[in-house]
Parts: structure tokens; sequence; C-alpha cells
């Protein structure tokens, strides 16, 4: 069998065709897409293309939110050779046209009238598109000079025309196909300038399907609920696992009502990234907090019974009978309360786009959610290495997946090499060449370690290294989740490129310090003023400095300040992955960050 995407899914959706593929919630409640359902509008979606003109390589844009219609048109346009170029539903207009002219793209696929209405200020400046596809029915009058307009709805109606009358021209496309034609451009999130186009093949999504799925033991049983963009590689690749092996994805209505949906849909899988489970601890040990006394201990103590459980099957042993049934107890009375959070039925999740906090997946292992940490990169599609069942290691990213290779260089950069790296990077040859060797090697951009069983472990990115003064490199992902370890501190981003010390900006968790102030007789009125409060600096201090006693000192944190606002995507400081902007922050944040260094003597 040929490794392409299309090969994988047309066999699926034959073995599987009355089974669920796609779930979406519509009008209230989850309705469901069927695998032949999926199939015959991928192959309507195909047919229009080719029926309308597009050549085998042209390149089409969809600006989208999660929602049935992407990953049916997205498999449609691969079926008939044409390269999809995701585009987060989030960035502005001038960002969109960015894309689309560096791509030049002749259509785009948009969800909404408010995405609508971010072609149509950009129109004029894409001079290569021609074509939008609207997913839902708009007023008649809408019209953007210059482009033709159809619905979603008529290109289906179209497409089937198309294939009744002449059902050749798209078996001709399926069966040109080639493992190396390129099937997505796929634009990086940008934390830094404008963003690459990565090119990616059949080859390197579909092999990486094949291996990220059966490391953490995917299959057709399965059912994930999807919330991460699928703009992003990640939940992209996770679409094409779930395809492979004929599972079913739901789509999560928005992250504010994840815990509704997972009732509703009760994932037997869940693909996050580190901030939202931080967000679920945090919730779990606050709601723990305000509990009487003795519930409170008994959750403490199943937690640890929890951990020493984890202790033993983490290096693959059996526990003693006398731990296994007070573990059952606990489990009966303390966990599957927790699990219920989860809709009760996961099995496990995967954590990916970030470093998780060590601690944090050692929580939710002892309460019986095994969260198989990953990494990888775009231009790895992404899954390089990942933890998986009996054989996880908290702390690290896991082992390689099948057919990739992973070496440490000198200078502590990771290497990856497979049939999963791109290409290189559309329209940036010079870029391609500095992160492709000619034998093969991606370089990550990413420092790390892997330790005599292959397990790696990221110490941070080579290019967010903060370089003091003094000449000494801080590493900041470390420092920064040690101070999430804390229970007042919900983000930290650490500062001191130039410097002579190391500060933070700090998000604290203000329930918590709500509790702290009350207990501590510290008066406020709102959030504001504990962000202002000596007191509070000062009990923050103390607990900033036991979380970095461990640190060499030029790395410990001298000063901080409290910021009032969360770090969000909206306010433009995280990526649609929630990782830092770092460049944005220090420009929001340059007058709290220019205050923290403005007395030299600490």
């Amino acid at each position: 069998m040929r490794n392409l995407l299309t090969t994988h899914f047309y066999d699926s959706a034959n073995r599987y065709s009355s089974k669920a593929a796609l779930k979406e919630k519509v009008n209230g409640a989850y309705r469901t897409v069927t695998y032949q359902e999926m199939k015959e509008r991928v192959q309507q979606v195909a047919a229009y293309f080719i029926a309308t003109g597009f050549a085998a390589g042209e390149r089409v844009a969809i600006l989208s939110e999660n929602r049935s219609e992407w990953p049916i048109a997205d498999m449609g346009m691969i079926s008939a050779g044409l390269v999809n170029v995701p585009i987060y539903p989030t960035l502005t207009a001038p960002q969109i046209a960015y894309i689309l002219n560096d791509s030049a793209c002749t259509a785009v696929i948009v969800s909404t009238r408010y995405q609508l209405e971010k072609i149509q200020k950009i129109a004029r400046d894409c001079p290569n598109l021609r074509q939008i596809v609207t997913l839902e029915n708009l007023p008649d009058d809408w019209v953007i000079e210059g482009l033709a307009q159809t619905t979603f709805a008529a290109v289906l109606t179209q497409g089937e025309a198309a294939l009744a009358q002449q059902a050749g021209p798209l078996e001709q496309r399926l069966a040109a196909a080639k493992e190396e034609d390129l099937v997505s451009i796929v634009y990086t999130s940008g934390t830094t300038g404008n963003p690459k186009g990565v090119m990616l093949s059949h080859q390197n999504f579909a092999s990486n399907a094949k291996a990220a799925g059966a490391a953490v033991g995917f299959d057709y049983t399965h059912t994930t609920l999807s919330f991460l963009p699928l703009s992003h590689v990640l939940e992209r690749v996770v679409n094409y696992v779930i395809q492979y092996c004929g599972a079913t994805v739901a789509y999560a209505e928005s992250i504010d009502t994840l815990a509704q949906n997972m009732q509703e849909i009760q994932p037997t899988a869940f693909i996050g990234v580190p901030r939202v489970f931080e967000k679920i601890h945090s919730r779990i040990i606050q709601n723990i907090a305000q509990e009487k006394p003795l519930k409170r201990k008994l959750f403490q103590w199943a937690l640890e019974i929890g951990e020493q459980v984890a202790d033993y099957r983490i290096r693959g042993l059996v526990p003693p009978p006398l731990l296994m049934g007070k573990h059952r107890l606990a489990d009966r009375l303390v966990f599957e309360k927790v699990r219920a959070r989860f809709g009760g039925h996961l099995r496990f999740a995967v954590s990916g786009g970030a470093p998780l906090m060590k601690e944090l997946a050692r929580f939710f292992f002892a309460v019986g959610i095994e969260i198989y940490e990953g990494y990888g990169l775009t231009e790895s599609s992404p899954v390089i290495c990942i933890n998986r069942p009996h054989a996880i290691r908290f702390g690290s990213v896991g082992q390689v997946v099948d057919g990739v290779e992973v070496q440490i260089a000198e200078d502590g950069e990771i290497l990856a090499r497979g049939p999963n790296i791109m290409s290189g990077y559309f329209n940036h040859p010079e870029a391609s060449v500095e992160a492709l060797h000619p034998d093969g090697w991606l370089y990550t951009g990413d420092i790390g370690e892997l330790d005599e069983e292959g397990f790696l472990r990221i110490t941070d990115r080579k290019k967010e290294i903060i370089v003091m003064s003094n000449g000494k490199n801080v590493a900041p992902q470390p420092i920064e989740n040690a101070l999430k370890a804390s229970p007042y501190i919900e983000q930290a981003v650490l500062v001191g490129n130039n410097q002579k010390y190391m500060a933070a900006l700090i998000y604290p968790n203000y329930p918590a310090l709500e509790t702290l102030a009350r207990e501590q007789g510290i008066q406020f009125n709102q959030d504001h003023d504990l962000a202002r409060s000596t007191q509070m600096h000062r009990l923050l201090k103390s607990e900033i400095t036991q979380l970095t006693e461990t640190f060499a000192r030029y790395e410990q944190i001298k000063k901080f300040t409290l910021l009032e606002n969360e770090l969000t995507q909206e306010n433009g400081c995280l990526t649609p992955t929630l990782k830092f902007k770092r460049r944005v922050i220090n420009q929001k944040y340059a007058e709290q960050i220019a205050q923290l260094f403005a007395i030299a003597s600490v």
C-alpha cells in the first residue's frame, strides 16, 4: 500500500463505513457524520475543484475554526492534488494577507461572516486570489469585487453532479499522487517576525500519523475530543491518526465549554497543551481547598497512595498487595470523581506544544490519568518523540517514534531525521538551508539530552536562552515551570537579557491569593490591591526563593512584578497553542521590565 493520506483515509472509510467519523454540536446536540458520509463529501469537494479548473499543486487556504467541514475540505483538496494552506482564525487581516500572498493561494475557504470580513479588507492586496468558498450561507447581496463566491453546500452539490457525469478525473488525480507530493504548507505561528511556510508531503504526514498512533495505542475504538486548532500541525496529525485507524473525533464548541463537552462526549483520548492541564489541576486543587478538613485529608492520603503506586508502575514493577488494596479504596473514594471531570472513560491524554511540568504529569498519573508527553515541531509533521504505555519518564518527552532518529549536537541542539521531516520552507530557500543539514538532519532549535534508555529531555529553546550581562546563559523554561508549581502562581515569564540578575513577570492565581490574604490578615478590596500589596510581595518572595533554591545563584529570581491581567491569545501574548510570545510580552510590559532593573544593586 502506498503511504498516502488519501490511501489511508479511503481504506478506513470503506472498512468502517457505518461508524462515526466526526461529531459536531449543532443546535444544542452532537450530530454524527459517518465514514461513508464523510467519504462522499470528500469526493464531492475534490470533484468540484477538478471540474472548476483547479490544477494539481494549486494552493487553497482554509480560514476556519474547528468544525466538521474542515477535515472534509482538507481531504477533498488533497484528493484533488491541491495544497491546503491552513490559517489560524485568530489572525488579523494583514497577517492573513501575508500568508495568502506568500503561498500564492488562488482560493480560500472561510467559516463565518467575521472571517469573510477579513478577506474583504485584503482582497485587493491578494492578486492571486480568485475564489471564496463560505462554509455558512450569507446574504445574496454580499459581494467581494473581483472574486467568485460560492457556498460549501453548493460545492457539494456541484461536486456530486460532476461525479455523476464523469468520475474519471478524480480517479486519475488519486492514482497520480506520489508520496513526496506536497499536501500542505503550514505556517509557523510566528512568535518572532513573519511566519514561514513549512512544506509537508503525503509521506511526512502519513508516516507520522502511523508511527504516533501506534506508539500510544490509538485504534478504531477510540473517541477523542478536539479543541486545539486544526490549523496547528499537532491537531492536524491527530485527525490523520484517527482517519488511519477508523476512530472518531468530536469537536469541542470552544475552550470555555471543554468541561461540558467532556461530559457529553466522554472521550477515551484527549490531546491538549500544558496550559489546559495546568488549569484543570488548579481547579481541582482550589475545589479541594474549599472542602472540610476531613475531605482535604482524605484527598491528600489518596494522592500519596496514588503516587506510591505510580512509582512502582513507572519502574515496571507490580505494587505490593497491601498497597494495591489501599489504592482500590483511594480510587473508589477520590480518583473516580477526578476522572469524572474528563467524562469518566478517558484511557489516556497526550500533551504537546510546550513542556509539561513533571509534578503535573505525576499528579495526573497518580489519579489514574496517564498523560503521554510528546515533542515535535511543525517542521517534523510534528511528532519526534513521545511517552507511551509502559515507557514513561516524568520530565521527559519520551522515546523516538518508529522511523525517526535523534542525536544531540555538540552545542546541545537536538537534531532529528526521518520520513516526517519537511522538504523546506516555501519561498525561503536560504532559511531551508539553515534548517536542514545535507544529510537530512533537521536543526530543531531546541536544547536537550538523551538518557541511556533513549528518553529525551528538553532543557530549553536555543533561541530563547537569556544571555546575562556577565555572559551567563539562562534557560527560562525550567525556572518558569518551577515557579508554576506554586499554588499562587498561574504564569511566569523570566526576563533578564543583558542584565546582571534575573527577574520575572508573574500572573498570580488570584483566588488562591485572596485566601492567603484573608489568612494573613491582609486588607484588600479587589485583585489589583493584592498585586500592589507590599505584604503579599513579601510572602510571594519567600515562595519564589524556595521554589528556585536548587538553581544556580545567577538563575534565581531577584525581583518580580505581579501582572493584573492574564497572558492570553486574545491580548497577543500567547500563540494559538498557548506558548509565550516573548517578544510581544517584552514590548507590552517594557515599562514594568524597565522598573525591575532600574536599581542595579539588589
